[in-house]
């Protein structure tokens, strides 16, 4: 009986310790090729609602590209669901908007924008839409989705390692995210993630060749706390894009990955000519 009561104290213990928590996006990180690095940074802070455009605006390479969030979107003769239908898109799917004064704005009339469909001009409902590139890429599992930005509102799905999201906004705590196509759903920013502005610091990134020198895991994060993606054999080529940490930061788009995804390796476990 006292060998259980001392193990579930342990186990207490432990608990109230935490299991070596994960960063979350907005710590600092050491990096070899910039220094001092933030995985998510783009809003660390926002009081209330803010939409990513109207918190300073990633936006496309192109500031004309508008990507559907909806499960489908349609598009009108006129700036009004009344007019004519003249088709509909895609979630995922771009629509290139139409210029209101010759430069970046895109035409907008009563919450709709002005987009060239199959050859003409339409217009799209702007909530079905979103003119950012803004998205976070998860570095955990078990993250909870919420109906509204609480911990206390209906949960709508736990989110995996490794998977994308598109932002749409801001509320307090937590991103609100494009969720399946068909609805969104807040996730809270103190979740283990990096966002599109990290990912672009490496867009044109030289690889370093390395090799694997001894059996180790293959993680989500440059710590031994961070989900293991797979095991990395003695003998295994690496391409190497930073060391963080004392991790080395490589591209994967292996099982469980959404796209091209980052994962990291121990660098006592690599040799590479940097």
């Amino acid at each position: 009986m006292k060998k259980k009561i001392w193990a579930l104290g342990l186990v207490w213990l432990l608990l109230l310790l935490g299991a070596a928590a994960l960063a979350d996006g907005g710590d600092w990180h050491e990096s070899r090729n910039y220094g001092s690095v933030q995985l998510a940074n783009y809003a660390g802070w926002c009081d209330g609602y803010q939409s990513v455009d109207g918190f300073g605006g990633i936006t496309a390479a192109d500031s004309f590209t508008l990507t559907v969030i909806s499960k489908s979107a349609s598009i009108w003769s006129e700036p009004s669901t009344g007019s004519k239908k003249l088709g509909s898109v895609s979630y995922g799917e771009s629509l290139t908007g139409v210029s209101s004064d010759g430069g970046n704005n895109v035409a907008m009339d009563r919450n709709f924008y002005e987009v060239e469909y199959n050859g003409r001009q339409g217009w799209v409902g702007a909530t079905y839409i979103v003119r950012n590139t803004l998205e976070i890429v998860l570095m955990e599992s078990n993250v909870p989705a919420y109906i509204a930005p609480d911990a206390r509102s209906k949960k709508v799905g736990s989110l995996s390692k490794m998977t994308r999201y598109r932002v749409i906004g801001f509320y307090d705590d937590y991103y609100i995210v494009s969720f399946r196509g068909a609805a969104c759903a807040y996730i809270p920013k103190d979740a283990a993630h990096y966002d599109t502005k990290f990912i672009g610091l490496y867009r044109q990134a030289a690889a370093h060749s390395g090799s694997v020198e001894y059996g180790t895991k293959l993680r989500t994060g440059p710590d031994d706390s961070y989900p293991e993606i797979k095991t990395m054999n003695a003998g295994a080529s690496v391409e190497c894009l930073d060391e963080i940490d004392g991790w080395y930061m490589i591209r994967y788009s292996g099982k469980g990955a959404d796209g091209e995804v980052f994962a990291f390796i121990d660098s006592d476990a690599v040799s590479v000519n940097w």
